[in-house]
């Protein structure tokens, strides 16, 4: 069986799957909370600190706050503070951007806005690699349009981010290469516990026969394995006991048939031997009795054969294929439907076969039998091409068209007992049967032997 299309391989792949998918979820999630905690952390200091200046500006108004923190304080207006935001941006083209504008809140480099709990509001500005937060506070008790204006320039933290981000990201690659070579072993651990029972199941399904199936069978957990495994077991059971009653009435029908026709034979046998069964009409009466007994041996044996599981240790032998064909014509001569019609042994007489000479029998009698009951005139012509007995007539052909004698199951149906005897024979022996027919023309019969012809 191909591993990739085993229930094994697709344990371990979602095994895999899950496990990667996971560590990749888990991973971001923990980065961006990593990211958000330490935006909060960095405007958390950012307000107390602005706390501590606002609360000292109004102690003492006249104190330089920016000589007491290493950011820059101003208490103005807005548009002060708009040319003080511009100060930081040494491209002339950013600060005339910014001091078009009439609001910090209206610049198109603006970025994420927060309001603190004490209600300060926090812009960031960025444009060009550089990167300012801006902390805005209401005075209390002062003039509406000045403002607390605290301006920390973050630009040096970016390289020192991005090195962070770098190192992470390095770390994240080999710790995933670990979750994959750990997914990979616990997938394979755990493929190989579950696939364990099924494997054992199998094995023991592929017993040979019932009593082997019966020491293999192992014993499973209440689960759905466990009750395949039941169903199984009696299936196995109900499957064995049929066989067993089919033996048994092969074995009865074999004893209970060929009894009372050996019976008729010897009676007819000496039916024939009388004065009575010596004259003319009488003995034409009994000859007839006789073929026919004849013929029922011959079905009762065939049907007896194919009804058997295996080929009782059936050997190849070496025999005469030309005298083997030859007595099949002269036992089936009686069938012809006229005089004229010819039998033709085309079989070399120093051509030996290799075979199952009883089985390749029963085939020759009913391709024999089926070509003289279906020809009204021609000949029945038996050939060897190859390793392939071909069984050719001149008769009436068969009775569908020849788009259905491709798929001979319809044509086999339809010619008679015969010809399904041999196919069935056929499948059981592995040779292939090909059927070439056409209407009014014959019927040419060829059996893939897959013997070697030996000269003798």
């Amino acid at each position: 069986m191909n591993f990739i299309q085993s229930i094994r391989f697709r344990i371990i792949v979602a095994c895999v799957f899950f496990s990667i998918v996971v560590s990749v979820c888990y991973t971001w999630v923990t980065f961006f909370g990593l990211k958000y905690n330490s935006d909060e952390l960095f405007n958390w200091y950012l307000t107390q600190e602005a706390q501590v200046l606002l609360a000292q500006y109004q102690r003492a108004p006249q104190q330089d706050l920016s000589s007491m923190t290493s950011a820059q304080v101003r208490v103005t207006s807005e548009d002060k503070a708009l040319a003080t935001l511009a100060e930081y941006f040494p491209d002339p083209s950013v600060k005339a951007r910014i001091l078009r504008h009439q609001s910090l809140q209206d610049l198109d480099i603006l970025g994420p806005v927060f309001t603190t709990a004490q209600g300060f509001t926090i812009y960031e500005f960025s444009a060009r690699k550089k990167n300012i937060h801006v902390l805005k506070a209401a005075i209390e008790g002062g003039d509406l349009a000045t403002h607390f204006y605290y301006f920390a320039d973050v630009s040096g933290f970016v390289n020192y981010d991005n090195n962070s981000e770098k190192r992470i990201l390095n770390k994240f690659i080999n710790v995933l290469v670990v979750i994959f070579l750990l997914s990979l072993i616990i997938g394979f651990w755990l493929a190989k516990q579950v696939v364990s029972p099924l494997t054992r199941l199998a094995s023991s399904v592929d017993a040979d026969n019932y009593q082997q199936y019966q020491q293999n069978r192992g014993k499973y957990y209440n689960d759905e394995i466990g009750f395949l495994a039941k169903q199984i077991d009696r299936f196995v059971a109900k499957s064995h006991q049929m066989i067993e009653r089919e033996k048994a009435f092969s074995r009865d029908v074999s004893h209970e048939l060929r009894t009372p026709l050996a019976t008729s034979r010897a009676a007819i046998e000496l039916a024939l031997a009388a004065p009575e069964g010596q004259q003319q009409h009488m003995a034409k009466f009994l000859n007839r009795a006789v073929r026919a007994n004849a013929d029922m041996s011959h079905l009762i044996e065939t049907f007896l054969l194919l009804g058997k599981q295996e080929q009782d240790g059936e050997q190849h032998s070496q025999f005469d294929l030309h005298e083997l064909v030859q007595c099949s014509m002269n036992k089936h001569d009686y069938l012809k439907r006229s005089p004229d019609i010819e039998s033709v042994n085309l079989i070399a007489p120093s051509l030996m076969l290799v075979a199952s000479k009883r089985y390749l029998a029963i085939v020759l009698d009913n391709l024999i039998r089926n070509a003289y009951q279906h020809t009204y005139q021609g000949q029945i012509v038996v050939s060897m091409k190859g390793s392939c007995i071909v069984v050719e007539d001149s008769g009436e052909g068969m009775v569908c068209s020849q788009a259905a004698a491709e798929r001979h199951d319809n044509v086999l149906e339809k010619s008679g007992l015969g010809l399904s005897i041999v196919s069935r024979l056929c499948e059981k022996l592995g040779w292939q049967i090909t059927i070439d027919s056409e209407r009014e023309q014959g019927t040419a019969i060829i059996i893939d032997v897959t013997a070697a012809a030996l000269p003798q």
